[in-house]
Order: C-alpha cells, then structure tokens, then sequence
C-alpha cells in the first residue's frame, strides 16, 4: 500500500502526537494522560519480503508488541482510534491503535462474517464482525 501524507495526518490528529520521520517509516511515542508512555507505534513502508514490497506497523506497549505486514488499508475512526487493514485470499486481519493505550487485533477473520446476520453469529465472533463492520468498503476495495 502507498501511505500518503492523509494517512499520517490522520495517525498524527487521532493518536494525538507528532509523527518522527524517516524516508520509508513515522513513528508516534503517545503517553497516556498520567504521562507515562502508552505506545509506540511506527509504520514502515517499502519492506522487501520474498522480493515484494510490503508496509508493516507494529505497536509497543508496556503490555507487549503487535506487529502486522502487508497492511493493505488505513482507516481512521473518531474519536482516537486508528484501524489498520490486511486481506488475503478471503480473509482479513485488522490492528487497531488508540490514543489511550489501547491495542487491539482480529487475526484471520473470514470475510462472510461482514454480511452475516448479526443475530446468527457466535457472540465469540460478533465483536470482530462488529469491530471490522467499519472497514466494510476497505475491505471490498
């Protein structure tokens, strides 16, 4: 995926700190409203895999670190989140970053949830539906 200068606007307005920058990566240290650091988080494009370029982020908590590659969409949800997209072959993986810490992924997730009837899903699977919902035209795109 091309990260454009939206994208890291976007990043920057919703984790509520300034992006540090090198040519192929931006990296957000946000601190947690006591002042201690929260996440580190960084996007890093054009990273050779298998002679493919690829985009990977990863993000670093006190709790540990989450790494995701082939990032394929972007996604900014208000009022502090920042959703992060990669498909393949009918299934779908999402990383999602917040301003207060917070760090989520759905790993591996089958597309047909995103149409599925709401009340027929397991409730074990119905918060990934829910979450991913938000991505539905990315993840069609």
């Amino acid at each position: 995926m091309i990260v454009g200068p939206t994208h890291i606007d976007q990043c920057t307005e919703r984790l509520g700190a300034p992006a540090h920058v090198t040519p192929t990566s931006w990296t957000w240290n946000v601190d947690a409203p006591n002042g201690a650091r929260a996440i580190v988080m960084t996007i890093t494009t054009d990273v050779e895999i298998d002679q493919q370029q690829c985009t990977i982020v990863t993000a670093q908590t006190p709790q540990g670190y989450v790494e995701m590659h082939n990032v394929t969409g972007i996604l900014s949800i208000e009022p502090d989140e920042v959703m992060f997209l990669a498909t393949h072959e009918g299934r779908f993986s999402s990383l999602v970053v917040g301003r207060t810490g917070t760090v989520s992924q759905f790993a591996n997730i089958h597309a047909s949830l995103l149409r599925a009837d709401l009340t027929e899903i397991n409730p074990a699977a119905l918060l990934a539906a829910l979450q991913l919902s938000l991505a539905d035209g990315l993840l069609e795109g």
